[in-house]
């Protein structure tokens, strides 16, 4: 009779025990945030990463001091949260864009994804969604969803193309 199949739990300890194995904590704690979106406690990230809050804390406060983490308070409370910095967010967003596209590909969609945002502009009579909402409470969530994800994929774009100016930049200054 063949064994029966693993439960979820298991599966889940399984990968939780490899990857706690194979890792350091201060790796842990750097993935945890990488993923984060919302600030999060110490504690928060401590069991997201498999360590003591202490360790945790530890490896945040490094996080901090390199730029990678930033330190935010929690409202109505005196704790401290913590977050992804958004500098580190947009050049590592930045930064893969440009391995996976061409600067041309990255200009022309530029100029397309900023068309699309002079659509929902004209569209809505608004200047962004949140104005929009407040004008046309009868937008649907899926087009708020696509505006706000083309001025978010703009942002990184742009950010890409100055990235890229400034490396050709530097990379003929290096030239001479």
């Amino acid at each position: 009779m063949p064994d029966p199949a693993p439960s979820f739990e298991d599966v889940n300890e399984r990968a939780n025990e490899g990857w706690k194995r194979d890792t350091s904590p201060f790796d842990r704690v750097r993935s945890v945030m990488r993923t984060a979106y919302e600030p999060m406690s110490a504690a928060t990230v401590a069991e997201k990463a498999l360590t003591s809050e202490q360790t945790a804390r530890k490896h945040l406060r490094s996080l901090v001091e390199h730029g990678y983490v930033a330190e935010t308070g929690a409202p109505d409370s005196k704790a401290t949260l913590y977050q992804r910095d958004t500098d580190s967010l947009a050049l590592e967003q930045a930064r893969r864009i440009l391995d996976e596209t061409d600067t041309e590909t990255l200009t022309r969609r530029v100029l397309e994804m900023r068309e699309e945002l002079r659509e929902y502009g004209d569209r809505f009579g608004a200047n962004s969604p949140e104005e929009a909402v407040r004008a046309h409470a009868d937008i649907d969530a899926e087009t708020l969803l696509e505006w706000r994800t083309t001025r978010r994929n703009l942002a990184f774009a742009e950010v890409a193309l100055a990235l890229s100016g400034v490396e050709d930049a530097t990379g003929a200054a290096e030239a001479i």
